[in-house]
């Protein structure tokens, strides 16, 4: 992109319209990721027209394809929690990372991504947040999608504090990570240390604003901060979990103040990891400021006064 470009998607999302979402995730891997998904679901303005599963490998799966399918199996479970009957798809994604920065590999989450900007001529914002490896696929399988999908990643670390950009999403396919970087695609990059590590929640506090109002979302929600972080019922402990990946819906919500994005020089990073200037030059979108407490009460409202409704409707549909 160049500044054109940015000032161009900055000025889509501000403009009230619904903005057309596809959201790639590793949601069995953290349970930031089931707080995104069920945002998604219920923000106002954001058309949600798939999911993807993505792969990881950590204590909860010992290889990309067992935790791809394993996200696979949570995403169906919150989107039908959240939002039953709402028909929108859910695709499995690849079950491996990519073998370098010019090899896809092939999937329904990549195929889905680039039926979905072949469609339209409207931008097209597919988040990654978990390792960028469908979209950047998506990116090789075809780059004329490039022209209308922007890439929100979230991942690296703040390039303002840091050399290294190796968070978990990021340093699991570098390779992604380098083709969505240095292709002159669209990105929206949103740094987790440094940036969205503020949007900090405890079980408490989610308790409280979610649990027993009769929303199966809600309860489920609850019950995954209960059980990481062992708050049974009646226990007085306060204990925070960072809820990371909110911060690629909170951003298309555009109500004021949730972020303060930059424009600035695009980045990549090299095959260590390291940030250096993007060799596609060009410029980026960067944010990492949020209003935490305007996102979360944000994220509750929605949950509180819409998911009851959409499980309603779900149920005599």
């Amino acid at each position: 992109m160049n500044q054109e470009d940015c000032r161009s998607v900055l000025n889509r999302i501000r403009d009230g319209r619904p903005v057309k979402f596809f959201l790639d995730t590793d949601t069995a891997n953290e349970i930031d990721d089931q707080f995104a998904v069920a945002y998604a679901l219920l923000a106002d303005n954001v058309d949600v027209i798939g999911f993807g599963a993505a792969p990881f490998v950590n204590n909860n799966a010992s290889t990309p394809a067992e935790g791809m399918e394993k996200s696979y199996e949570e995403l169906v479970r919150v989107r039908d929690l959240t939002a039953p009957g709402c028909g929108i798809p859910a695709y499995r994604g690849t079950d491996r990372y990519l073998p370098d920065r010019n090899t896809p590999v092939d999937s329904e989450a990549a195929r889905a991504i680039i039926r979905a900007c072949r469609e339209t001529d409207d931008y097209v914002f597919v988040a990654s947040i978990g390792c960028f490896t469908n979209a950047a696929s998506a990116l090789l399988l075809d780059p004329s999608v490039g022209k209308n999908m922007v890439a929100v990643l979230i991942g690296a670390n703040d390039a303002d504090q840091f050399r290294s950009a190796n968070d978990f999403n990021l340093y699991q396919d570098r390779a992604a990570a380098q083709v969505l970087m240095e292709n002159g695609a669209g990105v929206i990059l949103l740094p987790a240390a440094g940036g969205t590590e503020v949007l900090h929640l405890t079980a408490m506090e989610c308790a409280y604003a979610l649990e027993d109002r009769g929303i199966p979302a809600g309860d489920y929600l609850t019950g995954l901060m209960r059980r990481d972080h062992n708050v049974p019922r009646g226990t007085v402990k306060s204990t925070t979990h960072i809820i990371w990946d909110i911060a690629s819906v909170a951003i298309l919500r555009d109500i004021e103040g949730f972020w303060e994005p930059e424009i600035r020089d695009a980045l990549s990073v090299d095959d260590e990891g390291m940030f250096r200037p993007s060799p596609a030059g060009g410029k980026m979108i960067y944010n990492k400021r949020y209003r935490r407490d305007g996102i979360f009460t944000d994220l509750f409202t929605q949950i509180i006064e819409k998911a009851a409704r959409a499980e309603e409707s779900g149920n005599h549909g």
